[in-house]
């Protein structure tokens, strides 16, 4: 099996992303060696939500010579007492806050990504810290999101999510043409100054600046200038192809998610940076009193539940289903998801009038709706089963760079990679 690193996040805290992150690792082991890394390293959320003994954590990586595989702690007997979990393991954040290791400065992040990616595992889930920083966009997959965690109850976390889409996408772009990439020096070469591109990208970031209103404009702009260079058409498919998931937390009611959660953070996108960019809906989490209790327990839902189901007299319907039939499931979620095929390439298109993006909003309201109508709506455990299902498909069916990553990139790793796979060569840019 290929690794898989999927990044969890938020755009603020109190929205349950570090819940979600643990649960879903712990329905992952199921399938793999599953490796939870908590990078919310100024608050050590994942060691207050999993009661277990910790001998290791990061404060060991980074300030005794460590690895990253010994800070792997298991989960104890009192939690886990027929192994039914063995697949799983968390690396936890210091027990206090360290400055120097709640705010890593570059090296220190690119020895994260290092340790990340030579870890012996088949799924890595990073539970990002809350907010916009460098913590955040240099654990993010280079092509889409990971798992985005937003809430209605928290409507500024809502945009804020949308800022780490637009933050991801921007990344990316500046990344071909800051100093030092071959891009750059080629530009500087001949006839465009690549400067005056930096400048284009800041205002096309600049939600204050309407000359250039989104990625779309910039495109269309940079394809003017540089007579349609085969490198405007790399920054289009980066846009063209870049995926969005997101899952509701605390989900209560169609019309509260879809006017208070998903209508703003698909009109964010599709007005600042571009309707084009593909946005699918995995699933969510109901809002429950139960869900919340697990928290405070010190042991999460997905250990409660398996309990609670091991000790009880199975219930008609819990037998697992045959292959055949969840198969099946999973080709009906492909439609109900959202999620599509393939689209064929395309230039970008003009910039988009300021307003809803009319297709986006009614493919998710009609996702949102089709879910709510075919999952039992209190029931925690089929939530995360939905999930699972949804992510097992994208595994299955997607490009490996599609949902998560195999591997994190430093900073100056990605462009000329991208450039290899595009011409073959970096020194034919050009």
């Amino acid at each position: 099996m290929t690794k898989r690193i999927i990044p969890i996040s938020s755009g603020k805290g109190g929205v349950g992303k570090t819940s979600f992150a643990i649960n879903l690792a712990l329905c992952l082991s199921k399938f793999g060696k599953t490796v939870l890394v908590d990078l919310d390293t100024g608050t050590s959320s994942i060691r207050n939500v999993i009661g277990a003994p910790i001998r290791r954590d990061l404060y060991h990586f980074y300030k005794k010579g460590a690895s990253l595989d010994e800070c792997i702690t298991t989960l104890p007997l009192i939690l886990d007492p027929e192994r039914a979990f063995n697949n799983f393991g968390f690396v936890a954040s210091p027990l206090h806050m360290i400055n120097s290791i709640a705010n890593l400065d570059q090296n220190d992040r690119n020895k994260m990504i290092d340790a990340v990616n030579g870890l012996d595992a088949d799924f890595v889930i990073l539970d990002l810290r809350a907010g916009l920083d460098p913590l955040v966009t240099d654990f993010l997959p280079h092509s889409n999101t990971g798992i985005l965690v937003f809430t209605p109850n928290h409507p500024a976390a809502t945009l804020a999510a949308s800022d780490i889409v637009k933050a991801a996408l921007f990344r990316k772009v500046r990344e071909v043409f800051h100093i030092g990439s071959p891009v750059y020096e080629y530009f500087a070469r001949g006839a465009i100054n690549p400067e005056a591109i930096n400048e284009k990208i800041d205002m096309a970031e600049d939600v204050y600046e309407h000359d250039i209103a989104n990625l779309d404009v910039f495109l269309d702009q940079l394809r003017e200038e540089t007579n349609d260079h085969p490198i405007v058409q790399m920054l289009n498919d980066m846009v063209e192809y870049f995926r969005v998931y997101y899952v509701l937390n605390r989900f209560d009611s169609v019309e509260a998610s879809f006017e208070t959660a998903v209508k703003p953070f698909v009109e964010n996108i599709s007005d600042n940076i571009s309707p084009r960019v593909n946005i699918s809906n995995l699933g969510w989490i109901m809002e429950s009193k139960r869900y919340h209790q697990c928290n405070m327990d010190s042991v999460p839902y997905i250990l409660q539940h398996h309990a609670k189901m091991n000790t009880s007299t199975p219930q008609k319907g819990s037998t697992p289903k045959s292959k055949k039939k969840i198969d099946k499931k999973l080709e009906a979620l492909y439609e109900l998801t959202g999620l599509r095929k393939e689209k064929p390439t395309k230039k970008a298109k003009k910039a988009p009038k300021k307003g809803p993006t009319e297709d986006a909003l009614i493919s998710q309201l009609n996702a949102i709706e089709a879910m709510y109508k075919t999952k039992k709506k209190e029931n925690e455990y089929e939530n995360f089963e939905y999930i699972i299902s949804c992510i097992r498909y994208l595994f299955e069916s997607k490009r490996l760079s599609d949902f998560g990553d195999t591997r994190l990139f430093k900073k100056g790793e990605l462009v000329p990679l991208m450039l290899r796979k595009r011409m073959g060569n970096t020194n034919t840019l050009l």
